[in-house]
């Protein structure tokens, strides 16, 4: 069952996907799952929305890590990101693509749901958006990630990082074939958990 991914040996073909807001389940939030990544010898995605910093998952232990990364209208925020995660010795940077805005989550617009403050922009901007349309975190993302982004933008975000690039949010072969043309170093077939376009395949 052990294979190879990017050169790191993992104990199954199973990673742990980025996914937000880890202490809303456990007061250790990402640092606990990081550390469970170790245990089973295999790779964490880190988000984007962590509720710990990029630098505490990856001083909690030597999991291997890889950084998730959503790319905003301010193109220096996500510079900077991807360079605290070369810093902090993640291995990757996967790119999410399928969210160019949040979808229409109504239990989070129901709930007027208030995302925590994420850590990682901590001291740099505001993560708790209260609005009187939709939610929170809808209002954050529409406001800051940039819907715009394309294929070519890859050869950006190559421009600033030595590390491995992935491609999240892959459906069809149309886009696999488009990815393996502009050459990133692999693709996460994902749907966004079905949470993202009602109408995506599962």
């Amino acid at each position: 069952m052990s294979i190879s991914i990017l050169g790191h040996h993992i104990s199954a073909p199973i990673l742990i996907a980025p996914t937000a807001f880890h202490k809303l389940a456990h007061p250790e939030g990402e640092i606990a799952t990081a550390k469970a990544a170790a245990a089973s010898k295999t790779i964490m995605v880190l988000s984007f929305s962590s509720m710990s910093s990029l630098e505490e998952v990856a001083s909690s232990c030597d999991a291997v890590r890889f950084f998730q990364l959503y790319v905003f209208k301010n193109r220096d925020v996500s510079a900077w990101l991807v360079k605290r995660a070369e810093s902090s010795g993640y291995k990757a940077i996967v790119v999410t693509v399928d969210t160019p805005r949040l979808g229409r989550r109504e239990a989070d617009i129901k709930n007027k749901m208030i995302a925590p403050q994420l850590k990682n922009l901590e001291g740099l901007m505001s993560t708790k958006v209260v609005t009187d349309k939709g939610s929170g975190p809808e209002a954050f993302a529409n406001s800051t990630f940039d819907s715009s982004f394309c294929w070519k933008d890859i050869d950006w975000l190559r421009s600033i990082t030595k590390l491995p690039i992935l491609v999240k949010g892959i459906l069809t072969h149309e886009d696999a074939t488009k990815a393996a043309e502009i050459g990133v170093d692999g693709i996460i077939v994902s749907n966004h958990g079905g949470r993202q376009l009602d109408y995506a395949p599962a």
